[in-house]
């Protein structure tokens, strides 16, 4: 027979949860096991992660760390607004064109899909369509050599052996065994995984690089929508 007096001790400690990062996921996991009556303690790098306290950069200048673009698949975030019952035409500005810019400048232009008269193509037949005309610098023959990615990310659910061995390459071992040109990924692929994952190719795995690519830019064709907060997070 258990002793209940140990069961009812596991149980408290059971709930208590120490959740690192007050970004927007470590909020979004603290609501949730406050929810479900647990006590969290929420630990961040910034003394006051809330957002009251403007953060400084060395020089003194006023900084907002976080997410300031919000993509049409966020659906976290717009329960929340209507959870707190927002209007949120008060809070984000219309859905915005996508500007990619390299060291060199701007590289290409992404449309607002959800409000133009683009043809809804299958993907990534539409993205391709779209934004043909939309890349300033690059060269087509450089663009061409991204047809080697589209396979490879067919290919990557084809089994759990396939996935598998993709996550065991870096990003850009794939790019130089599918033939992506150097000038395309340091200006326009690189950039884009910077953005969304915050590494560098040589430090992710293939698989990791192409799923971010493929929800954000291949899944549906108006996933790239992005709107901004109007004025800061914390108002």
């Amino acid at each position: 027979r258990k002793n209940p007096k140990l069961k009812m001790e596991s149980e408290i400690i059971s709930k208590k949860v120490c959740v690192i990062g007050a970004g927007w996921a470590g909020w979004g996991a603290a609501k949730a096991l406050i929810k479900n009556n647990c006590e969290v303690i929420l630990i961040d790098a910034l003394a006051d992660p809330t957002g009251s306290e403007p953060y400084l950069t060395p020089s003194g200048k006023p900084f907002e760390v976080g997410t300031r673009g919000f993509w049409k698949d966020y659906p976290n975030i717009e329960n929340l607004v209507e959870e707190l019952k927002l209007n949120a035409n008060e809070i984000f500005t219309p859905f915005t064109e996508s500007s990619f810019y390299s060291p060199n400048g701007l590289e290409a232009k992404a449309p607002v899909f959800s409000s133009s008269n683009l043809p809804n193509l299958p993907s990534p037949l539409g993205q391709m369509f779209a934004t043909f005309s939309n890349f300033k610098r690059l060269p087509l023959k450089d663009r061409l050599t991204l047809s080697g990615l589209l396979y490879a990310m067919l290919d990557l659910n084809r089994d759990e052996a396939t996935f598998e061995a993709y996550d065991r390459m870096t990003a850009h071992e794939l790019f130089i065994r599918i033939g992506m040109s150097k000038r395309l990924v340091n200006d326009f692929v690189r950039p884009t995984l910077l953005v969304g994952l915050f590494k560098n190719p040589e430090e992710l795995s293939a698989a990791v690089a192409m799923e971010l690519l493929y929800f954000y830019a291949l899944a549906h064709q108006d996933s790239f929508d992005v709107r901004w907060i109007k004025k800061n997070v914390h108002s």
